[in-house]
């Protein structure tokens, strides 16, 4: 009996909890409110993303990535994005190893 009546008293709160919460629109206003608000398209900061790891014996290696926002159209549905992308191995018992540069581009279509 008593789980019965702790439910029931659970199922109340949260009937009244869900109706303070959520109210109805009142019918009798005449103006109701507009929530039909489009937010303008979003822009898109720089991005730079590094990492690398390793040890004194092996070398380190080290890796960096940039993408930059270039074009985006007025709808915000195309977008064209620039890439670049380094990478470097650094000590160990081969030495350093050459650099290795990347560039390029990104175009987005938002369904």
């Amino acid at each position: 009996m008593q789980f019965a009546t702790s439910f029931l008293l659970i199922a109340l709160a949260c009937a009244f909890s869900s109706a303070w919460a959520y109210p109805q629109p009142n019918p009798q206003q005449k103006n109701p409110p507009n929530f039909n608000f489009t937010p303008p398209p979003d822009r898109r900061p720089f991005q730079l993303n590094g990492g690398g790891g390793g040890s004194p014996k092996q070398g380190f290696d080290l890796n960096l990535n940039a993408q930059a926002p270039v074009w985006q159209s007025n709808n915000g549905r195309h977008s064209l994005d620039a890439t670049g992308q380094y990478g470097q191995h650094l000590g160990g018992p081969y030495g350093n190893s050459r650099p290795q540069w990347g560039a390029g581009g990104v175009y987005t279509y938002r369904f």
